[in-house]
C-alpha cells in the first residue's frame, strides 16, 4: 500500500498495459523509482483439497503512475505500456481522491469481497462513518439488508463496490 501524494512537476495518471502485464509494470516502476499504485484483490480458489490464494489486479490492464516527461519516457521503455492516459489537473485531483478511496476498499477486502463493475451513473453520495472504511465517500445502492457502497474511478470508467451495514453509512453526505 502506498501513500498517494502529489510531487511537484509530476502528475498521477493511469497507464494501459499489455494484457496480463500489470505486475510486470509495477515491478518495473519500483525498480526505476517511479511512484506507482497497482490495486489488487484477493481471490481464493479451491483445487481438490487445498485452497490457493492469488492476488489479481483490481482494474485489469491498468496501473496508476506518477510521472513527468522524463519518467514517462523511462516508463515507455518497458515495452509493456500500450498508452498513457492524458488527464488535466482537475481530473488528476479527482483521480488522487478516488485512489485514496480505492486503497480503503483494498484494505477492507480482507474482510469483504470486492466487486469490480462498469461505472455506475452517479447517484446519491454517502460517507462511511464507522468501521474500516470510515471517512470514505461513495455511491449507495440498496441491496437486501446491506448497503452497497461504490467508488467510481472516472478515467477508467469502472467502479469498485463493497457491502456494509446500513448503520455504518451517512446518506446525507456530500
Amino acid at each position: 500500500m502506498i501513500h498517494i501524494e502529489k510531487k511537484t512537476g509530476m502528475q498521477w495518471t493511469a497507464v494501459r498495459t499489455r494484457p496480463r502485464c500489470e505486475k510486470v509494470v509495477d515491478t518495473y516502476c519500483q525498480r526505476h523509482r517511479i511512484p506507482c499504485y497497482l490495486p489488487l484483490r484477493r481471490r481464493a480458489q479451491r483445487y481438490q483439497r487445498r485452497t490457493v490464494e492469488t492476488f489479481l489486479p483490481l482494474f485489469p490492464g491498468y496501473v496508476f503512475v506518477q510521472i513527468d516527461n522524463e519518467t514517462r519516457s523511462v516508463l515507455l521503455q518497458s515495452h509493456k505500456i500500450v498508452t498513457v492516459l492524458r488527464i488535466d489537473a482537475v481530473q488528476e485531483r479527482t483521480l488522487v481522491a478516488e485512489l485514496g478511496d480505492v486503497q480503503l476498499l483494498e484494505r477492507a477486502a480482507l474482510e469483504a469481497e470486492l466487486v469490480v463493475q462498469p461505472e455506475i451513473v452517479p447517484g446519491r453520495p454517502v460517507r462511511v462513518r464507522s468501521g474500516p472504511l470510515a471517512g470514505m465517500s461513495g455511491i449507495v445502492q440498496r441491496r437486501q439488508q446491506k448497503t452497497r457502497v461504490t467508488v467510481n474511478v472516472e478515467i477508467l470508467g469502472q467502479s469498485v463496490s463493497v457491502e456494509l451495514d446500513v448503520g455504518d453509512v451517512d446518506v446525507d453526505a456530500e
